[in-house]
C-alpha cells in the first residue's frame, strides 16, 4: 500500500471495538508463547525521576473531555482530556501497553511511556520482562483513567512490535493514543465526582481480589533511616529514580538529615539531574560546612551544570582541607577529589579556548564503541557517549538569514580549518540501543519515523519531565510552521518529535568504527540519530559549503573547510552531493527543505528534460549493468578489457553534458572510481594514476572528506608500484593529513612530529590503509 493510501485509509475508517479486542487478545497470547528473552531488547531502563514536576493545569470539566471518535490523527489534543477505562490486560515494555474505551464504548489502544513506577517493581525483576500478570497489577481491568493531552498517532501495530517469529520486514501500522508525560495519566476512583454524570454503555465486572493479610514489616512505621536503607539498596542495583523516591520520603520526615540529602544528591547526580544535587548538597553544606562528601558532590554538580570555575573553587578548596585532615578514612574522597579537579580543569580548557586532546578522544571513542559479540550491547555501560565541554568560538553568532530564518554568521574573518562549535548531543539514541520494530508515521511528509526516532522522541520527553528548564533550550530549535506551543516548561512530544525531524544528525562516524565492531549489528542498519542545539542553527547548502561537520561518538565538531569573510553565512551540507537531485530532494525534505537554492540544485533543475533523459540514462546503465559487469571482471581470472572503453566513454559523455559547469558534474565519481580500479586490474597503471588523482580532486570539490584520506592514499600506492618513491610519500603524507587534520585542525609548519600525532590516528582508524602502505613500502 501507498503511503496516501495508507494515510487515506486511517483518516476515513477505523476498526471496530470488536476487531480492535480480537488483535489485541490474539497479540497477548503470542507473547505467553514467547520466551522473556526474545522481548529483552524492547526493555528501556527508566533513567529519569519524574515524579516530582507537576505539568499544565487542564480543568476536568465535561466541556473538555474529548471521545476516542473524536480524536484526530497525528495532532496533540491540547487542553483536552480523554476519560477511559482499561478493558484488557497489559504489557510493559518501553510503554505500558493497554486497551481503553471511553464511555462511548469506542476502543483503542494506548501506549504510556515513563508511567509504571519504578519503585513498585521489585529490585530482581527491574530489568526483566515482566509477565502480562505483572503488567497487569499497574492497572487492573476497570481502571478508570484521566489522560490530558492525549496525542493520537499512526504507529507500529502491535504484531509488528513483538511477533514469535521475530520482527517483521512487514510493515503494518495502527492508530495509537500515547502519552509521554506520567503527571498527565490520573488513575480516579470510581467515586469521582466526575463520573457522576457519565454513563458508560459497557459496564465491566471489576475483578476484586482478597488482599493479603499485612506482615508486621508491612504495618511497621518506618522511619527515617529505614527509607535511608531502602533507598540505598534500590542505589546499588542502579536503580536511582527509585533511590530518590525512597530518600525524598525519609527526608520529609526529617527535612536536615545530611545523611539523606547527601545520597539524594549522588542519586540526582547519577540521574544527570545537577540542579536538584546541588540544591541537596547546600542544604548539607550549610548545617555541616566540613561535609566532605557533599562538598565533593557539589563538584560533581557545578561540574554537570558546566559551572567549571566555581566547580574548581569548590574541588581546590576541599582538597585543602583534606591535605590537612590525618584521617585515613577520608583517603578515597582525598583521590577522587584530585582526580575529578584534573579533569574539570582539562573541561574548563575545552570549554573556554577550546583546547582539545583529539588523540585521547580517539582512544575514547575506540574504546567505548566495542560491543559485546554475544549480543548488540556495548561493552561499556554508557556507550561511546564522551566526557567532553562544549565549546563556541566568540567569532560567529545566531542571525537572522534571509529566507532561511536564523543560522550562524561569522562576526570577523576567520581562518580554514578554525573550530567553531564542539557540542555534546542533548540526547543521543544509537541504532542498537532502540526497540526493535517500533514505528510510526509523520503526516506532514508522509514519511516513516524509525524506531530510533522514536526513543530519541521518548527520552528527550523523559527528560525534560525530569528538567522543565532545559525545555527553553530544545523549543527555542525549529519546529516547523504549524506547531503550536504548548507552553515554555510543557512537555510537547508532538514538538519534540517535529524538532528532532528538522534537527536531527545521524550518529554514523566517518571511519565505519561502529559498524566494524560485530558483524551483522543493528548498528550497520540503523547508526542511530542524535539531537544537538547548537549545531542544529547551521542551515544547508549541498556545495559551496565553508563548514565541515565530524562526529565522533556524542560529540560533534564544526571547522571552517575555506576561509570565511565577516558577515559571511556558514553553512555545512546535510546530504551529499554526490546523491542525484531526486535524492537530495528526499533527503532534504525530512529536514523540512523543499527547494534547495544552492548552485548545484539551480543547475539542476534548469538543465533541458533531453540532458536530464540522458543522464539517467547513462546512470542506470552503469548501475544495472556496466558497474555490476566491471566488478564482477576485476575478480575474475580473465579481466575484461572492453569495459575500460564504455566506462570512459560514460564519463565523457557526463562531462560533455555538464561541459559548463564540470565544477558541478558529480555524476561520473563512482564510474572513475571504477575506472582507475579497471587499470589497475589490467595492469596499466601509468593510465590509472591520473584518473585517481582525478577522483582525489574530485573528491575535493566536492567537499566530501570521508573519502578524501583513502583517495590520496589510492594516489600513493599507485606511485609506489611504479616505483616512483618520492611521489609516492608525498601522497601518503597527503592521506595522512587528510584523515587527521578534520580531526585536530590543520597542522602548522612549527609541528615537526605531525607524522607521528597523523600515524597514530590512522592506525586507530584506518588500520587497513596503514597496512597497505607498510607493505608498499611507504612507511
Amino acid at each position: 500500500m501507498e503511503m496516501d493510501e495508507l494515510l487515506a485509509c486511517f483518516l476515513t475508517e477505523r476498526k471496530s471495538r470488536q476487531l480492535l479486542i480480537t488483535e489485541y487478545e490474539a497479540w497477548l497470547n503470542n507473547i505467553v508463547q514467547m520466551s522473556s528473552k526474545k522481548l529483552e531488547h524492547l526493555i528501556t531502563t527508566n533513567n529519569f525521576g519524574y515524579r516530582q514536576n507537576i505539568q499544565n493545569t487542564i480543568n476536568l470539566e465535561l466541556n473538555n473531555r474529548i471521545s476516542i471518535a473524536n480524536l484526530e490523527v497525528d495532532k496533540l489534543h491540547t487542553g483536552k482530556f480523554l476519560l477511559c477505562q482499561v478493558i484488557s490486560k497489559c504489557v510493559k515494555l518501553s510503554p505500558l501497553f493497554t486497551l481503553v474505551e471511553d464511555p462511548e464504548g469506542n476502543v483503542e489502544r494506548i501506549a504510556l511511556y515513563n508511567w509504571a513506577e519504578q519503585s513498585a517493581i521489585p529490585v530482581k525483576s527491574r530489568k526483566k520482562v515482566l509477565t502480562i500478570f505483572e503488567a497487569s497489577e499497574f492497572l487492573p481491568i476497570g481502571t478508570k483513567l484521566v489522560i490530558k493531552n492525549p496525542y493520537y498517532q499512526i504507529a507500529s501495530s502491535f504484531n509488528a512490535i513483538i511477533n514469535p517469529n521475530g520482527p517483521s520486514t512487514f510493515i503494518d501500522f495502527d492508530a495509537i493514543i500515547r502519552s509521554d508525560n506520567p503527571n498527565d495519566v490520573i488513575v480516579i476512583n470510581q467515586n469521582n465526582e466526575l463520573l457522576n454524570n457519565i454513563k458508560w454503555s459497557n459496564n465491566l465486572k471489576q475483578k476484586i481480589k482478597e488482599a493479603n493479610k499485612k506482615s508486621a514489616v508491612d504495618d511497621k512505621i518506618l522511619s527515617a533511616d529505614d527509607f535511608r536503607q531502602s533507598g540505598n539498596k534500590y542505589f546499588v542495583s542502579n536503580d536511582f529514580a527509585a533511590a530518590v523516591d525512597e530518600y525524598s520520603s525519609g527526608i520529609k520526615l526529617d527535612p536536615n538529615n545530611a545523611t539523606l540529602l547527601a545520597n539524594r544528591a549522588e542519586a540526582y547526580l547519577r540521574l544527570n539531574q545537577f540542579d536538584k544535587a546541588l540544591n541537596d548538597v547546600e542544604i548539607v553544606l550549610k548545617n555541616e560546612p566540613d561535609h566532605l562528601k557533599a562538598a565533593f558532590r557539589k563538584g560533581k554538580a557545578l561540574c554537570g551544570l558546566k559551572r567549571y570555575q566555581e566547580a574548581i573553587v569548590v574541588l581546590k578548596d576541599l582538597d585543602l582541607k583534606m591535605q590537612i585532615n590525618t584521617d585515613n578514612s577520608i583517603t578515597p574522597v582525598k583521590q577522587s577529589t584530585k582526580t575529578l579537579l584534573k579533569h574539570v580543569e582539562m573541561l574548563d580548557s575545552e570549554s573556554r579556548y577550546g583546547k582539545y586532546d583529539y588523540i585521547k578522544i580517539i582512544d575514547e571513542f575506540c574504546e567505548k564503541v566495542k560491543i559485546n559479540q554475544e549480543n548488540d550491547d556495548w561493552v561499556c555501560e554508557t556507550g561511546p557517549r564522551l566526557d567532553h565541554a562544549d565549546f563556541l568560538i566568540g567569532d560567529i553568532e545566531v542571525r537572522p538569514v534571509k529566507k532561511k530564518g536564523r543560522g550562524w554568521v561569522a562576526k570577523r574573518d576567520i581562518p580554514e580549518g578554525t573550530l567553531l562549535i564542539a557540542s555534546k548531543a542533548f540526547e543521543i539514541v544509537y541504532g542498537n540501543e532502540a526497540p526493535l520494530s517500533y514505528r510510526s508515521i509523520d503526516f506532514t511528509s508522509k514519511t516513516m519515523i524509525t524506531a530510533t526516532h522514536s526513543e530519541l522522541v521518548a527520552r528527550i520527553a523523559r527528560k525534560l519531565i525530569a528538567e522543565p528548564d532545559l525545555c527553553q533550550e530544545v523549543y527555542k530549535l525549529y519546529a516547523g510552521p504549524e506547531i503550536e506551543n504548548l507552553g515554555e516548561n510543557s512537555v510537547d512530544v508532538r514538538k519534540i518529535e517535529k524538532i528532532i525531524k528538522y534537527n536531527f544528525f545521524e550518529t554514523k562516524d566517518q571511519w565505519g568504527i561502529m559498524n566494524s565492531t560485530k558483524e551483522n549489528s543493528r548498528l550497520t542498519k540503523d547508526s542511530g540519530a542524535g539531537l544537538w542545539i547548537m549545531p542544529s542553527f547551521f542551515n544547508h547548502s549541498c556545495v559551496d559549503t565553508n563548514v565541515e561537520q565530524l562526529i565522533i561518538g556524542d560529540m560533534i565538531f564544526l571547522r571552517t573547510c575555506q576561509p570565511v569573510l565577516s558577515g559571511k553565512e556558514l553553512v555545512l551540507s546535510y546530504c551529499s552531493p554526490l546523491g542525484s537531485y531526486d535524492e537530495r530532494s528526499n533527503s532534504l525534505r525530512l529536514h523540512g527543505i523543499k527547494n534547495c537554492s544552492c548552485r548545484l540544485c539551480n543547475l539542476e533543475r534548469s538543465e533541458s528534460k533531453k540532458v536530464k533523459l540522458r543522464q539517467t540514462e547513462i546512470l542506470r546503465t552503469y548501475e544495472n549493468s556496466l558497474g555490476p559487469q566491471v566488478k564482477s571482471s576485476l575478480f575474475s581470472a580473465n579481466f575484461n578489457s572492453s569495459l575500460i572503453k564504455e566506462l570512459t566513454k560514460s564519463i565523457d559523455e557526463l562531462k560533455d553534458l555538464r561541459k559548463e559547469h564540470l565544477d558541478l558534474e558529480f555524476q561520473s565519481f563512482n564510474i572513475k572510481v571504477d575506472l582507475a580500479a579497471a587499470y589497475v586490474r589490467d595492469g596499466n597503471l601509468r593510465r590509472s594514476l591520473p584518473v585517481a588523482i582525478e577522483v582525489y580532486k574530485f573528491v575535493k570539490t566536492a567537499q566530501v572528506p570521508q573519502f578524501s584520506s583513502n583517495a590520496a592514499y589510492q594516489v600513493a600506492s599507485r606511485y609506489a608500484r611504479l616505483d616512483k618513491m618520492k611521489e609516492a610519500k608525498e601522497w601518503w603524507d597527503v592521506a595522512l593529513k587528510e584523515l587527521a587534520e578534520p580531526i585536530r585542525g590543520k597542522f602548522t609548519k612549527e609541528e615537526t612530529k605531525w607524522r607521528k600525532e597523523a600515524m597514530y590516528l590512522a592506525e586507530k582508524l584506518s588500520p587497513k590503509m596503514v597496512s597497505g602502505a607498510k607493505n608498499k613500502g611507504l612507511l
